[in-house]
C-alpha cells in the first residue's frame, strides 16, 4: 500500500502514462468486479450479508446507502484491505479474495487524501511511481501527464497548505490514477468539501472518469450525489444489498420501502393490496397500482412529489387517482413551491402529503381545499 493511503496497482503499464479512453479493450464482456455471496463479520456483526453483484468494465458505479450500512466495507474487501468471510470475489475475471492489495489492479482515494504536508504537488504524485521504481525523466513524463489529466499545471511546485480542498482532491486523484488502475475506488471522497464545491467536483469526476474510460466504484451516503455522478447505483441497507439499477430505475421504480424513503423524497401513502392492479388506502381511496404482492399485503404506494398535481375541489383529471385535502403548509423556494397537504380528516386514516409545483404555477394559500392526484405510471406499491 502507498504511503498516501491508495493502493498501488500493478507494474504493467498500458501506454507508458495515465490510461485515457475506452478500458475495455481486450477486455470485452469481462466484468470489471464480480461479487458472488460475498459476506464480511467482525465477531458476532455482519457487515456484509451475501452481497451478489457485477460491476462492467468503464463503469460509473455508485454504492449508496446510510452510516453503517457495509458500504464501505464492500469497498475495502475490493481493495483487499479486508478479507471476505466467505463468497468469491474476482477483477477482470480473476479470483483476487486471497491477494493482497499490491497485487490488485486497483487504486483507492479516500475521504481524508492524506497527501504528505512536506512533499510538493509532484512529488505528492510521483511517490506511487518510486515505490515502483520508476524515475527521472520517465517519472516526471507521466506526472506531468496526471497534473494536466486534473488540471493543476502550474501548481507542480506548491504544496498541500497551499491548496484548496478542490485541489487537494485533484492531487489525490492524480496520484491513483498515475499508477495506472483498472479500477478506481473512491470512498466518500467529496465529503469534506463544502457544498457548492462539491457539486463542482461531481461534474469534473464524472468528465475525468469519462475521459480515462476506466471503472470507477464511489461510495456516497448522499443520494443527490449518486443520483447525478453514477451509470448505475446499487443501494444497501444493514449489510444488504437491496437493489442495483440506473438512477432513473432506483428512483423511479425502488425496489422496497427502504429505497424509496432514502432515494430522494417520496410520499408513503400506506394501504393494502387489493388485487394486482388496486391498492385500497388507508385514507379511503381505491387506486390503480400495478403490484406482484399477494391481496392483503400491506403495503405502501411510493409517490414523488414532483409527481403529484393539485387541483382545485372536482377539477381534477378523469380517471387519475384523486384525494382530497387542505393546504396544510406552504414554502416558496425560488424554482419551486412546496406544499404539506393534510388527506383524509382527522383519525386513523389521516395523512399528509408533500407537493413540489413549479413557480409558473399560482401560489396556493394555506387552509385552500384542494385534490390531489397523479398518472398511475409514476407510482410504485412497495412493501418491507
Amino acid at each position: 500500500m502507498n504511503g498516501d493511503g491508495a493502493v498501488a496497482g500493478p507494474t504493467a503499464e498500458r501506454d507508458g502514462g495515465v490510461a485515457h479512453g475506452p478500458a475495455a479493450e481486450g477486455r470485452a464482456g469481462v466484468p470489471a468486479v464480480e461479487m458472488h455471496g460475498i459476506s464480511k463479520r467482525f465477531g458476532d456483526v455482519v457487515a456484509v450479508d451475501e452481497v451478489d453483484l457485477e460491476i462492467g468494465d468503464g463503469e460509473f458505479f455508485a454504492l449508496l446507502g446510510p452510516s453503517g450500512c457495509g458500504k464501505t466495507t464492500t469497498l475495502r474487501m475490493i481493495a483487499g484491505l479486508d478479507i471476505p468471510s466467505e463468497g468469491r470475489l474476482a477483477i477482470f475475471g480473476e479470483e483476487v479474495a486471497s491477494w493482497p492489495p499490491d497485487r490488485r489492479p486497483v487504486n483507492t482515494v479516500f475521504q481524508a487524501y492524506a497527501l504528505f504536508p512536506h512533499m510538493t504537488v509532484a512529488q505528492n504524485i510521483a511517490f506511487g511511481l518510486q515505490m515502483r521504481g520508476i524515475r527521472g525523466a520517465e517519472a516526471d513524463r507521466q506526472v506531468a501527464e496526471a497534473t494536466a489529466l486534473v488540471r493543476l499545471e502550474g501548481m507542480e511546485q506548491r504544496r498541500p497548505s497551499q491548496l484548496s480542498g478542490g485541489q487537494q482532491q485533484r492531487v489525490a486523484l492524480a496520484r491513483a490514477l498515475v499508477n495506472h488502475p483498472k479500477v478506481l475506488l473512491l470512498d466518500e471522497p467529496l465529503g469534506a468539501l463544502d457544498l457548492k464545491l462539491r457539486q463542482e467536483m461531481q461534474t469534473e469526476l464524472k468528465a475525468l472518469q469519462r475521459e480515462v474510460g476506466i471503472t470507477f466504484i464511489f461510495v456516497t451516503h448522499d443520494q443527490e450525489e449518486a443520483l447525478a455522478m453514477s451509470d448505475r447505483v446499487g443501494v444497501m441497507s444493514e449489510g444488504r444489498l437491496l437493489q442495483v439499477g440506473t438512477p432513473a430505475q432506483v428512483y423511479e421504480h425502488p425496489a422496497n420501502r427502504f429505497v424509496a424513503d432514502f432515494i430522494g423524497r417520496t410520499n408513503l401513502l400506506e394501504g393494502v393490496v387489493e388485487s394486482s392492479t388496486t391498492l385500497r388506502l388507508h385514507a379511503g381511496a381505491v387506486v390503480a397500482a400495478e403490484t406482484d404482492l399477494a391481496a392483503g399485503t400491506p403495503a405502501a404506494l411510493s409517490v414523488r412529489p414532483e409527481q403529484v398535481r393539485l387541483h382545485g375541489r372536482g377539477e381534477t383529471p378523469q380517471g387519475a387517482p384523486c384525494l382530497d385535502g387542505v393546504i396544510g403548509d406552504a414554502t416558496y423556494l425560488g424554482h419551486a413551491f412546496v406544499y404539506t397537504v393534510s388527506i383524509g380528516g382527522s383519525g386513523d386514516g389521516a395523512t399528509t402529503i408533500t407537493v413540489r409545483a413549479e413557480t409558473g404555477s399560482a401560489a396556493l394559500a394555506v387552509g385552500e381545499p384542494v385534490s390531489a392526484s397523479w398518472l398511475p405510471a409514476t407510482t410504485t406499491v412497495v412493501a418491507d
